[in-house]
């Protein structure tokens, strides 16, 4: 009997541990997490990947990921 209730006490306790480590962690959520607020992707044309609409680049009309690539797709 005595096993049973160290084994559940040691369950709580590492429970309030992990929860208190969450709530106090160093990594808060990004805002635009915290707010529920998706953002729009969209795909550079140079190589495909998939960018939030806040950090696309735009030359000539055309999505870009970075500067590099509207370079490249330029030539």
């Amino acid at each position: 009997m005595f096993i049973i209730r160290l084994i559940i006490l040691l369950i709580v306790v590492a429970t309030l541990l992990l929860l208190l480590k969450r709530l106090f962690s160093s990594d808060p959520e990004p805002e635009q997490l915290k707010s529920g607020e998706a953002e729009n992707m969209r795909q550079c044309k140079y190589c495909g990947v998939h960018v939030p609409e806040s950090a696309i680049l735009v030359v000539n009309d055309e999505p870009y990921c970075c500067q590099e690539h509207a370079d490249l797709d330029q030539h």
